[in-house]
């Protein structure tokens, strides 16, 4: 009897472990195409800025391949997000995702993408040691 419930409780807590994982299932990015269709004039001015022309700074200088650039000139790079231009073309530079968070589960859905974002997530690639000679943007 001890070995059964013994049993039981095992698979039980590994069935839960499993549902759990399942459930933590990394989020998806869409980019920023998808975005455009329902934030076209935010789009726009966008596409105006650093951010949007960062990964061709990186083509640029013939970095565009180097892990440690990419980090912050392509979106989601290492996360589930960039992978090249050929295979991930709308999370070159940084999009709406790279601030935002993956939006492929968004749809309209404000609960489903951080609105607002936190002062670490531009901090986690603008306090890089000031690696491009520019002002550290915390001082």
């Amino acid at each position: 009897m001890r070995v059964i419930v013994i049993l039981l409780v095992t698979c039980f807590t590994l069935g839960l472990s499993v549902a759990l994982l399942a459930d933590e299932a990394p989020a998806k990015y869409a980019g920023v195409e998808n975005c455009k269709m329902c934030h076209p004039d935010i789009h726009t001015d966008w596409s105006k800025s650093r951010h949007a022309k960062a990964f061709e700074l990186l083509v640029d200088v013939g970095e565009e391949k180097n892990p440690k650039c990419l980090t912050c000139h392509a979106t989601g790079y290492g996360k589930g997000g960039f992978t090249d231009t050929t295979a991930t073309p709308d999370l070159a530079g940084v999009t709406c995702e790279a601030c935002h968070g993956p939006g492929a589960d968004h749809n309209g859905d404000k609960s489903k993408i951080t609105r607002v974002p936190a002062v670490t997530v531009c901090a986690g690639c603008h306090q890089q040691l000031n690696i491009h000679g520019l002002p550290d943007a915390t001082k």
